[in-house]
């Protein structure tokens, strides 16, 4: 039996991942790609940014390290929305959170948190799990007066002070310079993001993750993922898969993250151009042109898909009346906001939103050219006497 797609795998883009990538090709300085970008971003910087960094990042591992900070929130968030998951992220979860990605053994992070044992007990013990990748974050052998021992253990001693400087560190990099680059990266990661949604539409999840070379395996005959270092995750076990674009996830890191009822939610950022952070530096400026109205290119098919769901019409009604944020449409509809995202993704997919970023948060309105250009494309698509016909049927999608 042909394997099938997982229950819900959903294309998104949002920064909370990037950002500390970006952080640590700043200062990793591991890779060719991004030059450009990282010499204008060094530049940039405030004087003593660098110098508060180091303290909750002693070494650039720690950056994608601190990206598990915000597990909390789910799918695609702004980077307001970022920093409010941090100061509400309770202080144990935040230690947890942390914590988890060097010790993979949850007594041995329970035992930190509680007090029970001490850091240079738990780095000290010959039988230690996962001693090598202790040692890669400068904390094995232990000692005392290393950048990466107290950076530790101010999270274990003073978790507020911790978060609250992370935050501060996050705020100044944002600021400095990284909003800009994110809102000059957004609409080409965006159209990349619907770009594999449609390629991803008549694709097994095995040959999808192949296409897309993810770090991990997927195994549809057996229906669980396998990972390099021989993590295994059934389906039945995964809540959401989101597949985000990405322009610094050069190392191909991935997140996993435990959900509600023991279910886990996945995260693969994905980059499929390498420099993409050095073509917005070495783009030239736009030039001003006479307005004019450019010719719409729309896929029928796409359109009439996506809005032959009664919950997406419902979304494409509220949004050409009022532009709303997800957050504010899983209100008026009474859904959650994972479905949200799910419809969300399906109407951007063919092209029908419109997206601005607005503190922090995105405001999504219909695209008014394409319904409007709806009626010639599909005239001039369904009664066109050459081109591939589109003969494929729900049944055959579900069951692929």
């Amino acid at each position: 039996m042909p394997g099938k797609r997982l229950p819900a795998v959903e294309f998104a883009l949002t920064p909370r991942f990037d950002m500390f990538y970006a952080l640590y090709e700043l200062t990793a300085n591991a890779s060719r790609a991004n030059a450009s970008w990282r010499e204008k971003a060094r530049r940039r910087l405030p004087r003593d940014f660098e110098r508060v960094a180091a303290r909750i990042a002693p070494l650039p591992i720690f950056w994608p390290l601190l990206a598990d900070a915000v597990q909390a929130a789910a799918g695609e968030i702004g980077f307001e929305q970022i920093l409010s998951t941090l100061d509400l992220t309770p202080p144990a979860d935040l230690q947890r959170n942390i914590l988890s990605g060097i010790f993979h053994d949850a007594g041995v992070v329970d035992a930190l948190i509680a007090g029970e044992k001490s850091l240079s007990q738990v780095v000290g013990n010959d039988d230690l799990a996962g001693a090598e990748l202790v040692g890669h974050f400068g904390l094995r052998p232990y000692n005392r007066g290393s950048p990466s021992v107290a950076a530790m253990s101010a999270l274990l001693a003073k978790p507020d002070s911790f978060r609250d400087e992370l935050g501060l560190v996050l705020r100044r990099f944002w600021q400095s310079g990284f909003s800009s680059d994110w809102s000059a990266l957004e609409p080409r990661l965006r159209a990349e993001s619907s770009r594999l949604g449609k390629r991803a539409a008549d694709l097994r999840t095995a040959d999808l993750a192949r296409e897309l070379n993810l770090p991990v395996v997927f195994d549809d005959a057996k229906r669980e993922i396998r990972s390099k270092m021989g993590t295994r995750i059934g389906y039945d076990r995964i809540d959401r898969c989101y597949i985000m674009p990405s322009a610094f996830n050069i190392r191909r890191w991935w997140a996993k993250y435990e959900a509600k009822g023991g279910r886990t939610s996945l995260y693969f950022p994905v980059v499929r151009e390498a420099g993409l952070a050095d073509a917005i530096v070495d783009a030239p400026s736009p030039r001003v042109e006479a307005a004019r109205s450019p010719e719409i290119d729309v896929d029928a098919e796409s359109v009439f898909r996506a809005l032959g769901d009664t919950t997406r019409y419902a979304i494409a009604s509220i949004l050409a009346r009022s532009p709303s944020t997800s957050a504010e449409l899983a209100r008026s509809l009474k859904v959650s906001r994972p479905t949200i995202t799910h419809h969300v993704q399906a109407l951007r997919a063919a092209g029908l939103l419109s997206e601005a970023a607005e503190g922090g948060a995105t405001r999504l309105s219909l695209r008014e050219d394409t319904v409007a250009s709806l009626s010639g494309a599909a005239v001039k698509q369904l009664f066109a006497s050459s081109g591939d016909l589109a003969l494929s049927t729900t049944r055959k999608r579900r069951n692929g």
